[in-house]
């Protein structure tokens, strides 16, 4: 502001009401400047909205009818974010199973920006995956399924959230571990600090199944055994799906009356697609005579 009268020139600055007038500051809002004078004010903006914009600021200098005016104008852009793919299609998975998939968020924007990805349709407790099922075969999950307190968290992102410089880019991990039983079709946000939530939106797809395995034989016969001494049969397992199956033989109820004690020295395993695998089953025969005992 500068004073070209012969007097003093006492001014304030006079707020505005609109929704653009909000996001200026001005310093010194008041004060006065002598004959020949000048003031520099300071402006600050910080942009809540997005778009062209055009603002006239007033300031009323005492005695004087007509106030002294600044048009301020400019675009405010929004973040300039895209990921390299329309979507991620995980097709088909198998269930407990691990699977990951790549994507790159880059940053076109001439500034640094701030993200955060989410999944709102995703649950927040732990996931279950085979590799952790196949380490306990004694596990209540193996007869009655597994139950969850909890929506498990089947989708990671990682990173979750960083910092992208202009021009700059970040590479994504998007792992699922399902622990469902059904067809996918959710959305990762991007949240972006200082511009707001769901930016930008990532399609996510893919069907959960569980492979049919198949056994062979489906008898096994032991012959004449002697009392509580051991003997080892093998049977097959056999899975013809595309996916990979989690397989585990379930640990014996013994009573004291149980005729035939069963167990297996590797009771739990994977078996990959089309492939076939051996179960050993060692029993031990505690009363005479002819039995027949179920190996679930």
């Amino acid at each position: 502001l500068i004073n070209k009268g012969p007097i003093d020139a006492p001014f304030t600055f006079v707020p505005s009401k609109t929704d653009v007038a909000y996001c200026f500051k001005f310093l010194p809002w008041r004060g006065n400047i002598a004959p020949g004078e000048s003031q520099t004010i300071q402006i600050s903006f910080n942009a809540t909205l997005l778009g062209v914009f055009r603002e006239g600021f007033q300031f009323k200098v005492a005695g004087c009818h007509t106030p002294v005016i600044l048009t301020v104008k400019g675009c405010v852009d929004g973040p300039n974010l895209h990921f390299d793919v329309k979507e991620i299609d995980f097709g088909d998975v198998s269930f407990g199973f691990i699977y990951t998939r790549t994507c790159r968020l880059t940053n076109s924007s001439p500034v640094s920006l701030t993200y955060k990805l989410r999944m709102p349709q995703d649950g927040s407790g732990p996931a279950v995956s085979s590799f952790d099922q196949i380490r306990n075969n004694t596990d209540p999950s193996w007869r009655k399924g597994i139950h969850f307190y909890v929506e498990p968290k089947e989708f990671t992102m990682t990173p979750s959230r960083g910092t992208i410089l202009p021009q700059g880019h970040q590479d994504i991990e998007v792992t699922l571990c399902s622990n469902t039983v059904m067809e996918y079709y959710r959305h990762i946000l991007v949240d972006v600090e200082g511009y707001g939530e769901g930016i930008l939106k990532l399609t996510i797809m893919g069907k959960c199944m569980v492979p049919k395995l198949q056994v062979f034989p489906y008898i096994l016969l032991y012959d004449e055994c002697r009392l509580k001494e051991p003997y080892e049969r093998k049977f097959l397992v056999a899975n013809k799906s595309p996916i990979p199956g989690c397989y585990g033989l379930i640990a014996q109820k013994r009573k004291e009356d149980t005729p035939v004690f069963y167990s297996s020295p590797k009771p739990c395993g994977i078996i990959q697609p089309f492939s076939v695998v051996e179960i050993p089953v060692i029993i031990e025969v505690q009363t005479v005579g002819k039995h027949s005992t179920n190996v679930l």
